[in-house]
């Protein structure tokens, strides 16, 4: 299919009556069409999807028959449409956050040769991917490498027509979502590779430069308004001793970054000034017709380690000395000067920068040092772009020839390999170190080294971990998204559900992977640092996908562990149920974090849905109860199908499901009953009084022989009672009626007027109880006080106003 697809697509390829009957072939059933325009949805080929919702169908043609592989070549209907290409994966990072990268950036190149170049992906595997190439398609991987890196990956919008994001819709986005550091970092110097990459980030310290200077302006604005309080005679001592205190520190604050910026650009300066008179000397003295020839040796390499300190050019170090000295060494004053004599430069710049969130700009750390080094990395990326010397592309990490690893000397502290891929560097000239961009802890601990430090890398892994929006961080949780099965139609919906994802709630994705930020208080507490990482996750995914999705893919929690935390469908459908049902949220009123969901939640993950309504249920006043019992009937189908044909088995989870299945048979038993009290009653005596009365029955159920009698005492009637069939009890009633089918009572089932009910006897309890005591899954002591103890929670969660609710966040 997919290489039909993609031969169709490639318009040059197929004579016109040929394309026709192709397409009118991918229409042979309703199945096939479905399939088909999913396929061309992940070409970008709507005229396509257009053509199959309007071409006739042909319910005769078999399609599959017509296509041959001869030698790698493919033949349609006798044509040759186009040949079979395998490309083989480079290593992979060890370190997550690297590792994320790598894959991610695969799986976005992977999708611009779909899309751009109509390359369909065959087959994949963590060492090579197998393609179909539409006869005609260039065939150099390496220029395609290039043109992906240059028009997507370091773009700065990307290929919008194609949906395929460039640096504003994955960096920017991530710096404007995610707290990487919580006290901030420096400014990253880091290889650039293209325009766009230095523009964004020449616009990223921008907005750092004019938040710090519209702070500095504020800070002016209340020492003059502090001074004409201080000239007010009726002023307290204790005010003017605040005020002055007020004044003091906020002229510190402005003049530490002044004085910084005084002594950190005028020393970058100085420095070019001494470098460019030492050059100017060796190259007269090199001109000079005297000089031998181990002295012109000596002094050519002299000149050379000059040269590669050389960061800014002759003629920008004579202009900046006259703006430093005309702006009195004032960063403000400097920038402000120097943007209206060049406002061509700045002003796409500074619109760039109104792209960059106050999360964006917080990134950089607050440190006067850290402030400079933003003005001189503008000036760093300006002369880059001004010169066109921008640092290699990174290698490809697809090649058509495999990669051999290389040998190297022992141990892991020196600069002769990549501490991320393990590629090897030459130790003279690595000078890229890791950073919070590349590693989620750029300081390691290396095995053969005294201390921390930061490893070097190489050019490629700086780069490939620079522009990917996969950040491990305290505040973030990234998920892995797969088809939960082998259907093609599942497989295909992926990339939509993610696409609408990311556009809905503004998270980030990359490739199969996405980046949910974590919920947060108005104090800023991160939910999930107080949830737990993992139970954050399983809510957050419950909250945002919808029953379907849950069901039809598979969730992974990525961490620094070797192996990804799968989040269970069933657990994900229960947890979405409970929130819904009961009115749970993540965090209350903005306020505090649901700490009692987190609760909830690690009672499910040990499969114990009772004790999780149960901990819900005294701790709210609202609940819907058709919504709970719909997510009660999907969790069972859901554990169903995990276990598949195992139900009978010892393992853990079959346990666990035969006891679910038995607690809401005998729920629907016993619950009957505790409502007929309930209705006689009722009208006898006061609320509290029968609740009261209800709750002791309740309490009763770990005796079959004290429930009956209890239940029977003083009330002839209600040796019956019946449980009817509603909306919010369905799931309940089907397993009491199966359960009363297995004691041999098949006809309990009675209908009436539209209504319908189970009529059951105090005996039915009793035989009920009996037929689970005799079962081989209740006949330890333990097993038993199980079953009776989860069929009280589920009792009270049927009547949940019996449930004294908790008068703070600690009672239990």
């Amino acid at each position: 299919m997919k290489i039909l697809v993609s031969a169709v697509s490639c318009s040059q390829l197929l004579e016109r009556s040929a394309k026709n009957s192709l397409i009118i072939s991918l229409k042979s059933n309703s199945e096939i069409k479905v399939i088909a325009q999913s396929i061309a949805k992940n070409f970008s080929n709507s005229q396509l999807i257009r053509q199959l919702n309007i071409l006739p169908s042909n319910n005769n043609v078999d399609f599959l028959w017509n296509l041959h592989i001869k030698a790698n070549k493919i033949y349609f209907q006798n044509q040759e449409i186009g040949s079979l290409k395998i490309l083989f994966k480079s290593t992979l990072p060890g370190e997550l956050q690297a590792r994320l990268s790598t894959e991610s950036i695969i799986e976005r190149y992977l999708e611009y040769l779909q899309k751009v170049y109509k390359i369909a992906v065959l087959n994949e595997s963590d060492r090579h991917v197998e393609l179909f190439i539409p006869d005609g398609t260039i065939l150099d991987f390496e220029q395609l490498w290039r043109k992906f890196l240059q028009k997507v990956a370091f773009s700065d919008y990307g290929l919008p027509q194609y949906e395929l994001p460039g640096l504003m819709q994955t960096f920017v986005a991530m710096l404007n979502s995610i707290k990487l550091a919580e006290r901030g970092f420096n400014a990253p110097t880091l290889p650039i590779a293209t325009r766009g990459q230095a523009i964004i980030l020449c616009a990223w310290y921008y907005a750092v430069w004019q938040y710090t200077k519209e702070q500095y302006e504020n800070r002016c604005i209340n020492i003059k308004k502090w001074n004409l309080e201080l000239e007010k005679e009726t002023i307290a001592d204790k005010d003017r001793k605040k005020i002055l205190k007020d004044i003091k520190e906020a002229q510190e604050k402005s003049q530490k970054n002044i004085d910084k910026f005084a002594k950190k650009f005028g020393e970058v300066l100085a420095e070019h000034q001494d470098i460019y008179k030492k050059l100017e000397s060796i190259s007269s003295q090199l001109n000079s017709s005297e000089i031998d020839s181990k002295k012109s040796k000596k002094m050519k390499k002299e000149e050379q380690t000059l040269l590669s300190k050389v960061v800014f050019g002759e003629e920008f170090i004579i202009d900046k000395q006259k703006v430093f000295a005309d702006s009195q060494k004032d960063p403000f004053k400097f920038l402000e000067i120097d943007k209206n004599k060049n406002q061509e430069t700045f002003t796409s710049i500074a619109e760039l920068s109104k792209k960059f969130s106050k999360t964006a700009i917080d990134q950089i750390g607050k440190k006067s040092d850290y402030f400079v080094k933003c003005i001189i990395e503008i000036y760093r990326l300006l002369e880059i772009l001004k010169n066109n010397k921008f640092d290699p592309l990174p290698a490809p990490i697809l090649t058509e020839e495999i990669i051999p690893p290389r040998s190297r000397s022992p141990g892991d502290d020196h600069k002769e390999f990549c501490y991320a891929c393990g590629v090897g560097l030459d130790p003279k000239k690595a000078k890229w170190q890791v950073l919070r961009f590349m590693f989620e802890r750029p300081s390691q601990r290396r095995q053969s080294a005294s201390g921390e430090g930061r490893p070097h890398i190489c050019d490629s892994c700086a780069l490939l971990a620079f522009a990917s929006p996969l950040k491990v961080t305290d505040e973030s949780i990234i998920l892995k998204l797969e088809a939960a099965d082998n259907q093609i139609s599942t497989q295909l919906k992926l990339k939509d559900y993610l696409r609408m994802l990311t556009c809905k709630e503004m998270n980030l994705n990359a490739g199969k992977y996405i980046v949910l930020t974590s919920d947060k208080t108005k104090k800023g507490d991160a939910a999930s640092s107080k949830l737990g990482q993992v139970q954050y996750a399983i809510a957050k995914v419950a909250s945002l996908f919808s029953v379907e999705v849950l069901q039809d893919f598979k969730f992974s929690l990525i961490t620094q562990a070797s192996e990804p935390i799968i989040l269970s469908n069933r657990h994900l459908i229960f947890v979405k149920g409970i929130m819904a049902g009961y009115g749970q949220s993540i965090i209350e009123s903005g306020k505090e974090i649901n700490l009692k969901l987190g609760d909830a939640i690690r009672h499910i993950q040990k499969d114990m849905p009772y004790l999780a309504e149960y901990s819900i249920t005294k701790n709210v006043t609202y609940s819907d109860c058709f919504e709970l019992e719909k997510v009660r009937q999907l969790y069972w189908q859901t554990i169903q199908h995990d276990l598949g044909n195992n139900m009978t088995s010892n393992k853990r989870l079959a346990k666990r499901a035969r006891l679910y299945k038995d607690v809401a048979a005998l729920t629907g038993l016993t619950a009957a009953f505790v409502g007929s009290m309930e209705s006689s009653l009722k009208s006898k005596e006061k609320e509290e009084d029968y609740r009261r009365e209800m709750s002791k029955l309740i309490e009763k159920v770990d005796d079959p022989n004290f429930f009956g009698y209890y239940a029977t005492l003083g009330v002839e009637t209600i040796v019956q009672a019946r449980l009817w069939k509603n909306p919010d009890n369905y799931f309940i009633y089907q397993q009491t009626q199966e359960l009363l089918q297995t004691l041999g009572q098949s006809n309990r089932e009675q209908e009436k007027e539209g209504k319908t009910w189970l009529q059951l006897y105090i005996d039915d309890v009793t035989n009920a109880y009996a037929h689970f005591a005799d079962s081989d899954n209740y006949s330890q002591e333990k097993d038993w006080k199980e079953l009776t103890y989860q069929l009280k929670l589920s009792l009270y969660t049927r009547f949940p106003e019996l449930v004294r609710k908790s008068k703070n966040s600690g009672d239990n």
